[in-house]
C-alpha cells in the first residue's frame, strides 16, 4: 500500500466535489518513517454513503473499490438508511461501537434539547465524554480493527472506510489502518484533523418549533 518517493512533501491532489457524500478524501501521499508514501487511490475515507446522488455513486464507482467498510451501527443506519449499492463493490459492515452507547445524549441532540446539553457538555464533560468514547473504540474492539486489518492486507484494497461523518469511527480506523503500513503519528494527526473543517460537515434539519394553541399553524 505504500511506495517509494523522494523526499519531497507530497502534493494534496484536489478532491472532488461530491452532492450528499461529505468528508471524502484519499489518503495517498502520506509519508511514512522511511521515506515512502500511501499509494494514492489505494485507501480513502469519507462519511456515509445512504444519500448519495447519481453523480456521487458514478464518481465512488470509477474508483475501482473493491471494499466499501461501513463502521456505522444498527441504530445509525435505520436513521440514515443503507449505503447506495456501487456495482461490483463488496460492503462490510463492521460496528464499531454500541447502539445503546450514548443514546439518551443523541436524544437530546435530535430533540434540540440546548439547555441540557449544555449540562452535560460543559466544565470538560465534552472532551472526558469524546476520550472515553475513543479509548473504548479501541480497547474494546480489538477483534473489529484485526478484521479490518486483515482483510485490507488479503484482498480488500481500494477501499473506503466510513462511518456516519466520517470523523470519528472511520477516523480511528483509518489511524489504525496508517499506523500499521508506517505512516508518520504526524501525517495521520494532520489528515484526521481535516475533518473538522466546515465544508466536510452532513448538513443537519433544524427541528420545527412545537406548535401550541397560540402560535401559527
Amino acid at each position: 500500500m505504500t511506495q517509494q518517493l523522494p523526499q519531497v512533501p507530497p502534493v494534496e491532489a484536489d478532491e472532488p466535489e461530491l452532492t450528499e457524500v461529505r468528508n471524502f478524501r484519499d489518503v495517498g501521499g502520506l509519508p511514512t518513517t522511511d521515506g515512502r508514501a500511501v499509494r494514492p487511490g489505494r485507501l480513502f475515507r469519507s462519511g456515509h454513503l445512504a444519500h448519495a446522488t447519481e453523480s456521487d455513486a458514478a464518481f465512488l464507482s470509477g474508483l475501482g473499490l473493491h471494499t466499501v467498510f461501513d463502521f456505522r451501527n444498527e441504530a445509525d443506519r435505520r436513521i440514515e438508511g443503507p449505503d447506495v449499492e456501487l456495482p461490483g463493490v463488496r460492503n462490510v459492515n463492521i460496528p464499531l461501537n454500541d447502539p445503546a452507547d450514548g443514546k439518551e445524549f443523541w436524544r437530546l441532540v435530535r430533540d434540540g434539547e440546548t439547555a441540557q446539553l449544555r449540562e452535560v457538555l460543559g466544565d470538560g464533560q465534552a472532551a472526558a465524554r469524546m476520550s472515553d468514547s475513543y479509548c473504548r473504540m479501541v480497547v474494546e474492539r480489538t477483534a473489529e480493527h484485526s478484521r479490518i486489518l486483515h482483510s485490507m492486507a488479503e484482498e480488500s484494497v481500494p477501499a473506503l472506510m466510513h462511518c456516519a461523518a466520517g470523523k470519528d469511527r472511520a477516523g480511528l480506523a483509518v489511524a489504525i489502518t496508517l499506523l500499521a503500513v508506517g505512516v508518520e503519528r504526524a501525517a495521520i494527526e494532520a489528515d484526521y484533523v481535516k475533518s473538522n473543517e466546515p465544508h466536510r460537515r452532513y448538513r443537519c434539519a433544524a427541528a420545527p418549533p412545537p406548535r401550541t394553541p397560540w402560535g401559527p399553524r
